[in-house]
């Protein structure tokens, strides 16, 4: 399945250009990047926005900050694209925004998410002079076919919390780590599929085999991530791993292992392919790099190395 990462900033654009030049730019790249909605920019302040978003498959990921007042797709762009995707979309901003969508008023609040249909046209304002929001757009027939009832969620305020929440923490950290999704492209799709489907209300045979798939998945997902940036720090412990997880050590032990390897055998590998690397690009000492790669005993490090490599630290360095 095509991985496809894009990114548009105000930052992108000419230095020279006036604030209105600025946003009349800014408009027609984002017509190309995501003929989604439009912005209408904020009056007070400077215009700036940064967007962000992978497109896997059917599947999107998006992530938007910047200085306007509105967001709203118009029939325009639903002729246009004549695209059909439910939208699921949260609120990361500090108050509350009033949107309107399919002839209904609704109000979302921080932290809370929103159900929409790309095939109509909608429109969100808060009255402040800055956005920040998360959106995953998704298959139709596929969600249509795992909820029920899935129609009567549209246009409608979701309260945080769950499968939904857990769904767009999960994006907000791909598109940090975008490179993730280059390496599990068709795995993370379903992922979302499966935990949108599960905060939604997924019945019966789906609602187990989403959870078997997507729960865990996501969660082993985020730990891992989590491992990889951490395990040079001194002391890093499955305890540590787990904190940051939000999770227990049990659980975060179990999908390690369920997953091949456990963590002390995942933080031992890290530590030596970042340790081997770091040898072959020359003469640093070998202390410094036991400690840049979590060790504080030189001699457990020296052990752990010959162990894994069959060579000293010292045979290992490069010229």
């Amino acid at each position: 399945m095509t991985v496809i990462r894009k990114s548009l900033s105000t930052t992108m654009l000419p230095p020279e250009l006036g604030d209105r030049q600025r946003f009349l730019r800014f408009a027609e790249l984002f017509e190309h990047f995501s003929n989604t909605g439009e912005l209408d920019p904020a009056a007070d302040v400077p215009f700036r926005a940064e967007m962000n978003s992978i497109h896997i498959g059917t599947t999107m990921l998006g992530r938007c900050d910047g200085t306007f007042t509105t967001v709203r797709r118009e029939l325009r762009q639903v002729r246009e694209t004549n695209d059909d995707r439910y939208c699921l979309v949260r609120n990361r901003g500090a108050r509350a925004s009033t949107v309107i969508h399919r002839g209904r008023e609704f109000t979302l609040q921080p932290g809370s998410l929103a159900l929409l249909k790309l095939d109509e046209p909608f429109f969100a304002a808060d009255g402040t002079n800055s956005k920040h929001f998360t959106n995953v757009h998704l298959p139709t027939a596929t969600l249509r076919a795992m909820v029920p009832d899935l129609e009567n969620l549209v246009g409608r305020e979701l309260e945080p919390g769950g499968a939904l929440s857990l769904a767009m923490d999960y994006s907000d950290l791909l598109l940090r780590h975008p490179q993730a999704a280059g390496e599990a492209g068709v795995a993370i799709a379903n992922h979302l599929l499966d935990l949108a489907a599960i905060g939604l209300g997924a019945r019966g045979e789906p609602a187990l085999a989403a959870q078997r798939g997507g729960l865990r998945a996501v969660r082993l997902k985020a730990v891992l991530m989590i491992l990889e940036q951490r395990f040079g720090e001194p002391g890093f412990s499955a305890q540590k791993l787990a904190a940051a997880a939000g999770l227990s050590e049990r659980y975060v032990n179990e999908l390690l292992f369920e997953a091949g390897a456990s963590f002390t055998t995942r933080l031992n590998e890290l530590r030596m392919r970042k340790a081997a690397d770091l040898l072959a690009r020359g003469k640093r000492r070998i202390s410094d790099i036991a400690f840049e790669c979590g060790f504080n005993d030189l001699s457990y490090f020296n052990r752990c190395f010959r162990r894994r490599f069959g060579l000293t630290p010292t045979a290992a360095r490069g010229p």
